[in-house]
């Protein structure tokens, strides 16, 4: 595995709901009217992430009276991220947890973040994203969304089925890319690296049938 001395920062997770909106979109209604907000993420079933996501949502229910119910879909279930935002426009969910493919797709200046080889150390991060982040959330309530949490995952890694000393050795394996990512497009573009464009719910199945042998996350998110 090639380490760099850099580090790329990882997809940044963040809640980017549009639950704020729609109850305050809504007419006013009884005290014990009960909303069921569906809710859907790439995050396994009983990983951190989705165990957090589990318990903001037991406490929502808890404070509201039970009058907030979400309804999880996880692990996927319900599509890739660009799915799952469709869904959203369309009334089948009411919100996602998402990287910052997603995220980009509501709100593409969030994807600054993410530049390669941007960022030394966490201490970088927190700075810029504490000073960044009215801005991410001014943006996401401009295209309707609310932005309820961020979550750091960590830097990317490129992970691989056999060792990568060489930019040529790069150049001679088979990378997946997060399909129609832009972001990852430039860079590989930029490395001269061509890549296998697939879904992110379609890496496990191609890792396993060799379709690709070098994938790029987080160590958290590849766990």
């Amino acid at each position: 595995m090639v380490r760099p001395r850099h580090r790329l920062h990882s997809r940044l997770a963040a809640f980017a709901v549009v639950l704020a909106l729609l109850l305050a979109a809504s007419s006013p209604a009884p005290a014990a009217r009960r909303f069921v907000l569906k809710f859907a993420s790439l995050a396994p079933e009983g990983s951190t992430w989705q165990n957090g996501l589990q318990e903001a949502a037991d406490e929502i229910r808890e404070r509201s009276g039970g009058r907030l119910v979400f309804r999880m879909y996880p692990g996927g279930v319900a599509g890739d991220e660009r799915d799952v935002l469709r869904k959203i426009k369309i009334g089948q969910l009411h919100g996602g947890a998402f990287t910052g493919v997603g995220l980009g797709e509501i709100n593409p200046e969030v994807r600054v973040m993410e530049l390669p080889f941007l960022f030394e150390s966490y201490a970088e991060v927190d700075y810029v994203t504490e000073r960044m982040l009215p801005r991410f959330r001014a943006g996401f309530e401009k295209h309707g969304f609310k932005l309820l949490g961020w979550m750091e995952v960590g830097f990317v890694q490129f992970f691989s089925k056999h060792p990568i000393r060489s930019l040529e050795e790069m150049r001679a394996s088979k990378f997946w890319m997060w399909e129609g990512d832009p972001l990852a497009q430039a860079f590989f573009e930029a490395s001269d690296i061509h890549p296998i464009p697939l879904s992110i719910t379609e890496v496990l199945t191609s890792l396993s049938t060799n379709l690709v042998d070098t994938v790029y996350a987080s160590p958290l998110g590849a766990i």
